[in-house]
């Protein structure tokens, strides 16, 4: 069980994104974060997906980690959000939404950055 919030976003009245929150009501860990392409008449395209660390993908093992859409990832014939990369920089799915507000330069959506962590 989960619960998810989705939000449209415009660039311009004919360019449509979406991105959505979706959360484990079982596991504070297990939660996504995205933002989707919406071409007019075509398949959606998943440009981001930030993930938390409830699980393992390929070599991250429980860790933070961000899919995004790559040119070679889409020339190989694979899923745009099909490689992902670990990060450090959310832990929570508010602090995911964040980086993702940054990194796509979205307005009008506001959303706290998690607290940096202290490495010993």
């Amino acid at each position: 069980m989960h619960q998810q919030r989705n939000f449209q976003a415009l660039a311009q009245p004919e360019v449509r994104f979406s991105i959505y929150q979706r959360q484990s009501l079982l596991d504070q860990a297990d939660f996504s974060c995205g933002i989707r392409y919406l071409p007019l008449g075509a398949t959606p395209i998943v440009l981001a997906r930030y993930n938390g660390s409830s699980h393992i993908h390929r070599d991250i093992a429980y860790l933070p980690h961000i899919h995004a859409a790559r040119a070679e990832v889409l020339v190989a014939g694979l899923r745009p959000d099909a490689m992902a990369t670990a990060t450090d920089r959310y832990i929570t799915l508010e602090g995911a939404l964040a980086c993702l507000l940054d990194d796509y330069n979205v307005a009008g959506i506001t959303a706290q950055h998690d607290q940096p962590r202290l490495v010993p």
